[in-house]
C-alpha cells in the first residue's frame, strides 16, 4: 500500500531523538494552562485550523512553543542503538555520506534503522556534540517504500540550501527542550533533532549550517513512476486519487497516517 503523510505538522517517526537538560538555560516558568500537552486535534477536526493558528502565533511571538514535559518523552533515546555499519547494511537506500561535513567531527554514538511498509527506508544517526548535547540526523527515502508527503507552505518559512524547511522548537518549564529542523530534498526527507532550545541558546545558525552541509542524496528508485499531484479537499486533507501502474493509490484519507508534533 502506498502511504501519504501530512508534513505540515508531522514527524515521520519518534524513535531515536534525545532530550536532556541544557546547562545555562533558564526555563521560563509558566502556568499549566499555557503549556501544550498531547498531540492536538487531527487535521479533519473542526478546531484544527484554530489550533494551528495558535501555534503559529506562539512561534511568531516567542520563537518556540511551551509544552509539558510529557510531550518531550517521545524524543527520548532508544533503549538500544546499533553499530552504524550493522544498521546501514540492511537499509533499502544509500544514506548520504558525511565525509567532509561537520558531522565527521562529531562523536558518532550509533544508529537505528526503521521499516516503512516492507522497506527499511529510514535511518537515524545519533551524535554527541561539543558540550555534551545530542544530535540526531534522520533520513527517509520515500522512493524506497513508495510513500509521499504533503507540506503546507505556510509552515515552511525557513530555507536549507534554498529548499523550504520548518524549524520547531519545543520548551518545557523544567528546562528540557528539543529543536527540530525538517526539510525535503527530492524524495529524501531529512530531520535534525537537537536537545536544546536553539532560540534561547542562540545556536540556530549552527543547526542550519549542519543541515546545509549535507550532500545531495541519490534516490533508491531513480526510475520510480511519477505519482499524480496531491489534491486537497475542502477540509484540507489529501483526496483519493486513481491508481496508476507501479504506484498504487495515493492520498487515501482512510490510509493517511498522521502523527502530530507535541
Amino acid at each position: 500500500m502506498r502511504h501519504t503523510y501530512w508534513m505540515s505538522f508531522v514527524f515521520l517517526a519518534a524513535a531515536a531523538g534525545a532530550v536532556a537538560f541544557v546547562p545555562g538555560l533558564r526555563a521560563e516558568r509558566l502556568p499549566a494552562a499555557d503549556e501544550q500537552c498531547g498531540l492536538g486535534p487531527p487535521p479533519d477536526a473542526p478546531d484544527f485550523a484554530a489550533f494551528q493558528e495558535r501555534r503559529r502565533a506562539e512561534m511568531a511571538r516567542r520563537g518556540y512553543e511551551h509544552v509539558c514535559e510529557e510531550n518531550l518523552a517521545r524524543f527520548a533515546p532508544p533503549s538500544s542503538i546499533k553499530p552504524v555499519a550493522w544498521t546501514m547494511a540492511g537499509l533499502a537506500f544509500q544514506p548520504v555520506r558525511l565525509d567532509g561535513t561537520p558531522f565527521a567531527g562529531l562523536e558518532l554514538l550509533g544508529a537505528q534503522g526503521e521499516t516503512m511498509g516492507d522497506a527499511r527506508s529510514r535511518l537515524y544517526r545519533n551524535f554527541r556534540m561539543p558540550g555534551g548535547r545530542t544530535l540526531t540526523l534522520f533520513e527517509h527515502d520515500m522512493s524506497a517504500d513508495g510513500s509521499r508527503s504533503y507540506r503546507n507552505p505556510q509552515d515552511e518559512p525557513e530555507r536549507v540550501n534554498g529548499l523550504p524547511a520548518r524549524l520547531i522548537v519545543l520548551q518545557a518549564a523544567s528546562g528540557k527542550a528539543v529543536s527540530v529542523l525538517d526539510w525535503k530534498e527530492g524524495r529524501r526527507n531529512y530531520q535534525l533533532w537537537l536537545d536544546a532550545n536553539v532560540v534561547l541558546a542562540n545556536s540556530k545558525a549552527e543547526l542550519f549550517a549542519l543541515a546545509s552541509s549535507l550532500p545531495k542524496s541519490v534516490p533508491a528508485r531513480a526510475s520510480e513512476p511519477e505519482s499524480p499531484p496531491l489534491r486537497l479537499g475542502p477540509d484540507g486533507m489529501p483526496v483519493d486519487e486513481p491508481e496508476i501502474a507501479g504506484v498504487g493509490k495515493g492520498g487515501n484519507r482512510q490510509g493517511l497516517e498522521v502523527r502530530q508534533l507535541p
